[in-house]
């Protein structure tokens, strides 16, 4: 139809416009493709590589040997395998902890090289050899014992390889773990034994599984420590969170876009047939039907949609493999092979097809259900003056504020859209900086609990402290009805120097009552002066604890009471400890110990997870940039296209082109920043949700800290955006001539 060949007309007459369209489309499409094949592919591979190498369900350490291994495992319908652990201390700084081979249970995952062979081997976290400089074939000394790297291991139990399973993170120049075979511990002293231990039954609760199998150990005289079981491990929990989180990311943000481009579609479309109503009217009254008009204008934004998605959908998929390959190579676990999804690229182009298609042929029939002869007469609804416009009482401004004012009312669905766009690009923006400072804030603001070392012993200890140090003790514990609540409460000396505790006045609050961290008080919904019912994870029992006060931290997640009251509560025996804070180093047998925590590895770990995180706020920065510049200069577009004849008037009256632009392109500052104000609360309140679910995934709340100079920082950037978008426009202000004015007025 020769109809049809207006439509590349039309692209070529605002190709730019319609350019920034498609950036959009390729952009939503692309986050979509992108963020779904990841989290699909993660979630594969984890789950893939954990059932088939048998990932524990929980592991123990024990005061003698088991000897009826078999009839236990027959008993409680599980598999029980012993492995042994030892941690090496290659450097002041640098610790690899290194384990006997498996065969049953965390079965190692060669993934480069070759397995063990004989006597003299070892298998290295890829991550820590890379770190530290050990390649396939080179030597490492560990143990008074040299060894011969021949390759690299994925552990179902060290999937994220933390040090100490209540750490947050790590870094593989401090700690690594490796693989050797069992004869090596013969002539190691003070290599642990560790139990790991997996059910059949994956339906039941583990929480009662696991109470039933440490009554059951008990009943046999073994005392038990180090008691780890899946849903409180880190080394596992993290990366679902990751892959949860990535998939929950992959919905909202493709969706955002694609909802500002059937906006910006619709108001385009809406003006193009309102400006061109007098030639669809005479083409109405030369026969064409009202569905070939229909046809003829939903080409274009059908096309933008097809287009964009295609390429959006095909764009995305070959940078879906190097990205799993980077989360890999924080994780640890083998990439078996990357799938892509037929499906996932259906949706990236089918989405956008439907969403601008349906908006599109909304618009385009509410304006084709008008009459020829009506529509022949041209738009009679252009100077109505809107609720909106009323309730501000623009008289009372001067005509320049009060013609900035105007053009923004007049266009309620502009209006929208360009609010909508620079609050999402603002959220965006603010979402990275505001990860960052939170987690700046968690790991540099001063903790509850101040310490340099925490030494977790295997056995309960009794007695006084060594000096410098104070005595803990500590058990899990969850809310009735509700186990993926999990949290510590812990026994302190009344008169602890370390654990510092205050109000929300900032009053010190004394440590021979019972108190709870703001967080955790928040979570359970519990204040002060309430009995709280809760189930101890070691014996399944229920204990009643009465709060006396809330303390106002935003980090920690505890219940702390005196230590003797926590000894009597659970049955221990006075004077008895598990763990000691102190300000210096002790010097402690390594056999004695369950684990260690140190506040200066956690700082290098910290250095290095920032550095991963500034990279993924810039990323985030200029996308949102790009987005917030697409949509401004859309916006202004479509102001200058919509003002030709205004602009045209200003020139023939004498208005200075610094004022014509300053009217015609300044009209959008105040949505601007009044979008920019509200996405402020809109991304607290989702940082507050992500926040909420990531506490529930792996029991770390962290706190929504806004830093003032963050939120300066992503203004300057929205206004800086906006200034460009304004100098990108200002040529087209200046090529609307005097005589446009002229000819519509002989019109």
């Amino acid at each position: 139809m020769a109809l049809n060949k207006r439509v590349f007309r039309m692209l070529k007459g605002n190709l730019l416009r319609y350019i920034g369209v498609l950036m959009l489309i390729i952009l939503g499409s692309y986050t979509f493709v992108v963020a779904a094949g990841l989290s699909q592919n993660l979630a594969n591979l984890v789950t893939t590589f954990t059932e088939e190498h048998k990932q524990e369900d929980l592991s123990f350490s024990t005061d003698r040997a088991i000897s009826d291994r078999a009839g236990l495992e027959k008993e409680f319908e599980a598999i029980i395998e012993e492995y042994m652990s030892f941690d090496a201390e290659l450097s002041d700084t640098l610790t690899l902890r290194l384990l006997s081979e498996t065969e049953k249970l965390n079965i190692p995952a060669v993934i480069e090289g070759r397995g063990l062979l004989g006597s003299g081997e070892i298998l290295l976290d890829p991550a820590f050899a890379e770190a530290n400089g050990y390649p396939i074939g080179s030597q490492i000394e560990a143990a008074d014992k040299t060894f011969a790297v021949v390759g690299f291991v994925s552990l179902p139990h060290y999937i994220y390889p933390l040090k100490n399973v209540y750490d947050i993170l790590y870094s593989p120049h401090d700690f690594g773990v490796a693989v050797i075979n069992r004869e090596e511990f013969a002539d190691i002293d003070n290599a642990a034994s560790v139990y790991s231990v997996r059910f059949h039954d994956r339906t039941q609760s583990l929480n009662r599984q696991v109470v039933e199998l440490r009554e059951g150990l008990r009943a046999e005289g073994i005392t038990v420590s180090d008691w780890i079981d899946i849903m409180n491990n880190k080394r596992a929990r993290m990366v679902w969170a990751s892959i949860t989180g990535m998939k929950t990311m992959s919905v909202p943000l493709p969706a955002a876009m694609f909802l500002l481009c059937c906006l910006i579609i619709g108001i385009m479309i809406w003006r193009m047939i309102r400006y061109e109503s007098v030639i669809i009217g005479t083409l109405y009254a030369q026969g064409y039907r009202r569905r070939e008009l229909m046809r003829h204008y939903m080409t274009l934004p059908l096309l933008l949609a097809f287009g964009g998605g295609v390429i959006g959908s095909l764009l995305a998929l070959p940078f879906i493999e190097p990205i799993v390959i980077a989360m890999v190579s924080y994780y640890n676990f083998p990439v078996i092979g990357i799938k892509l999804s037929v499906l996932n690229v259906l949706i990236g182009i089918l989405t956008p097809t439907l969403f601008l298609g349906l908006s599109s042929y909304l618009v385009i029939r509410s304006e084709l259900k008008r009459s020829p002869a009506e529509l022949m007469k041209g738009d009679k609804q252009k100077t109505k003056v809107n609720a909106l416009e009323r309730a501000f009482k623009l008289e009372r401004f001067k005509f320049s504020t009060k013609f900035k004012l105007r053009e923004q009312f007049r266009s309620i669905s502009r209006l929208v859209f360009l609010f909508l766009g620079v609050t999402s690009a603002s959220v965006l923006m603010l979402f990275g900086f505001t990860l960052m400072n939170s987690f700046n804030h968690v790991f540099n603001t001063a903790s509850d609990v101040q310490f340099e070392y925490e030494y977790a012993f295997r056995d309960l200890q009794y007695g006084e402290a060594p000096e410098g140090a104070e005595t803990f003790n500590a058990g899990k514990f969850y809310p009735e009805n509700n186990e993926g609540i999990e949290f510590y409460i812990t026994g302190i000396e009344p008169d602890s120097t370390i654990v510092t505790l205050k109000d929300s006045k900032g009053n010190l609050l004394p440590n021979n009552q019972t108190n709870i961290t703001k967080p955790l008080a928040n979570r359970l919904g519990i204040k002060a002066g309430d009995t709280v019912t809760l189930i101890n994870k070691e014996d399944g029992k229920a204990y009643a604890f009465h709060i006396d006060a809330v303390a106002d931290s935003k980090i920690e997640q505890f219940i702390f009471m005196p230590i003797d009251a926590f000894n009597i509560k659970l049955g221990l025996p006075e004077n008895s400890y598990m763990g000691l804070f102190s300000m210096n180093k002790l010097d402690i047998p390594d056999e004695a110990l369950s684990g260690t925590k140190s506040l200066r590895e956690a700082s290098d770990a910290m250095d290095e997870f920032f550095g991963q995180m500034i990279s993924m706020v810039a990323l985030m920065t200029i996308v949102s940039s790009i987005v917030a510049l697409i949509i401004l200069y859309l916006v202004t577009s479509l102001i200058i296209e919509e003002n030709r004849n205004t602009i045209s008037l200003f020139k023939v009256f004498g208005y200075r082109r610094r004022e014509i632009k300053s009217m015609i392109l300044n009209s959008s500052t105040f949505v601007i920043v009044a979008g920019f104000m509200i996405s402020i609360p809109i991304m607290a309140a989702s940082m507050g949700t992500m926040y909420g679910y990531l506490g529930n995934m792996i029991n770390l709340v962290l706190p929504t800290i806004i830093s003032p100079l963050y939120v300066a920082v992503c203004f300057v950037v929205i206004m800086l955006t906006y200034q460009l978008s304004k100098l990108l426009c200002s040529k087209r202000v200046n090529e609307v001539s005097m005589s446009e004015a002229l000819k519509a007025g002989m019109e």
